[in-house]
């Protein structure tokens, strides 16, 4: 069976496909390199993805763009990998949306200046296993180091903004954090940061980056709890990896199913935890990890589950920004949800069914880079 053949067979589907979202994750270095994203705008141009989210504070606490904070420079933590205004240009043109993204607590910089940074019971700064510090979410000077960031991008036209590491770690050794300032569960620095970001720029679009298991639990060693988060939110990235999923977590008849139903049962379960209006915004696993077959149909699982559950669109993660296996999955998702239709995978009954994995016989990518 072929795609147009399965999309003839679709069931009308209600969501609005100029309002979904439809993302790749890019690093700073591909993001400096002109070749990769004139090809990359041009899928925009195709009208395949209407957003990118780009590093612009990095895994280690660096600045990728041109920053003026004074702060950030003497730390030597400008990197100035981005140019600004190409990609400003460029997405505007096209009307694609410029995420940034923003690692908060995890730092190299940060946690060497003065006492920010959380320190083991020797009284030194605390390295994940990474050998990553990491710094201390209840020092007030910590989140407001990260509020003039923000503020500094906002001016620079990039208004909207994915906190990630917006958390407390959980690699390494944690048992030996001896964190000062402590005032309350780790939830409530976190949200008071979020609270003093909205008063700042009450007009960005403020999202945060969080663990797939928030939708399910409560993470309070982490201090991730999307009640606790919602109110301050516009949108939450939750990250619903299925290999990050342990392997008896919705046990199904095919990887297909067991995908799908992690992104469905997950996008709902994030719904009912937020306050109206907060979006939920998927990540998609765009990489091979603990994949039976990683394949077209890996990543159409994943992006099925997250739109039959009314998810707003979603963000394929992939770290070296490989996206072969993901512009056709992309291509027939959007399109069926054009032709408002999607299949009848909406059906909860099919869960009893037993339906296999759908026939789809992709033809070689759509889409060659």
């Amino acid at each position: 069976m072929n795609l147009f053949a399965l999309i003839a067979l679709c069931a009308t589907y209600t969501i609005n496909p100029d309002s979904l979202v439809r993302g790749i994750y890019i690093n700073p270095w591909q993001g400096c390199n002109q070749d990769y994203m004139d090809r990359v705008f041009a899928q925009a141009d195709s009208g395949l993805i209407n957003a990118l989210i780009i590093d612009f504070k990095g895994d280690y606490g660096y600045l990728t763009y041109a920053s003026e904070i004074g702060l950030a420079k003497k730390l030597g933590a400008v990197k100035k990998y981005l140019d600004l205004d190409y990609l400003l240009k460029n997405a505007a043109a096209r009307n694609v949306k410029i995420i940034a993204r923003i690692v908060c607590f995890r730092d190299n910089y940060l946690a060497r200046y003065k006492n920010w940074g959380m320190r083991d019971d020797q009284g030194n700064i605390w390295y994940d296993k990474t050998g990553t510090a990491w710094t201390n979410p209840y020092i007030d000077s910590v989140g407001e180091y990260l509020v003039s960031i923000v503020e500094e991008l906002v001016k620079l036209g990039v208004t909207s903004i994915a906190f990630d590491y917006i958390r407390f770690p959980t690699d390494g050794a944690v048992d030996q954090i001896r964190l000062t300032k402590v005032n309350g569960p780790r939830y409530k620095p976190i949200v008071k940061f979020l609270q003093k970001i909205r008063e700042t720029v009450p007009d960005a679009e403020i999202g945060a980056c969080v663990f797939g298991f928030t939708a399910w639990h409560d993470l309070k060693n982490e201090g991730q709890i999307l009640e606790q988060f919602g109110p301050n939110l516009d949108v939450i990235y939750p990250m619903l990896y299925p290999s990050h999923f342990p392997a008896a977590f919705k046990r199904e008849v095919s990887e297909y199913w067991r995908n799908y139903w992690i992104y469905f049962d997950s996008v709902k379960g994030a719904f009912k935890k937020l306050p109206p209006g907060v979006k939920v915004v998927p990540f998609i696993q765009g990489f091979k990890l603990m994949a039976q077959d990683f394949n077209y149909e890996y990543i159409l699982s994943q992006l099925d589950g997250s739109v039959s559950a009314d998810a707003q669109g979603f963000i394929i993660w992939n770290a070296s920004n490989d996206y072969a296996t993901s512009w056709t999955p992309i291509w027939w998702v959007y399109n069926s949800v054009r032709a408002q239709a999607f299949r009848t995978i909406p059906d909860t009954h099919k869960k009893e069914t037993g339906l296999q994995s759908p026939d789809i016989d992709f033809a070689p990518s759509l889409f060659q880079w």
